[in-house]
């Protein structure tokens, strides 16, 4: 079993404000920070989705069944005693490391994913139902799935 957990997040969203106006043709303010709020959402879902991180992020693994973990590395950093051949394990038997991953530039498939999450977010808002809801996130899931992979942060 093991525990993955962000140390650092993203600087700043793969898709601004601006782009999801643009995309949602809204061009008044009323509902900006609902649609911030929105786009940090339809990212983490999306990442979830994909299993890919969207931008550089400093993650922490813990634990002693790690044995899969993949994705974009950049370096991995020991947070506990080395005990050989780049393996590091707390007094629990425990595997530790931190690794940088992400994206420096999200494919444009997965940018309008997440700009789609968003818009069908603010018009269900609500939550009156979730029938045309789960109908419109099928189409971008199916897009999401594409870059898949075993297991990434």
């Amino acid at each position: 079993m093991y525990q993955v957990q962000i140390i650092e997040d993203l600087e700043a969203e793969p898709v601004t404000l601006a782009e999801v106006k643009t995309f949602m043709t809204i061009d008044y303010t009323d509902f900006d920070d609902l649609l911030t709020s929105l786009i940090t959402s339809a990212r983490e879902e999306s990442e979830e989705a994909t299993g890919k991180a969207y931008g550089a992020k400093l993650i922490q693994v813990t634990g002693n069944d790690i044995i899969g973990i993949t994705g974009i590395i950049e370096k991995v950093y020991p947070i506990t005693p080395f005990i050989s051949d780049g393996v590091w394990a707390d007094e629990s038997g425990n595997i530790d490391y931190q690794y940088n991953a992400g994206y420096s530039t999200v494919p444009q498939p997965l940018k309008i994913a997440i700009m789609a999450r968003v818009a069908t977010d603010f018009v269900y808002r609500q939550g009156i139902t979730n029938e045309p809801r789960m109908a419109v996130w099928s189409a971008y899931i199916a897009k999401e799935f594409k870059y898949r992979t075993a297991l990434c942060v």
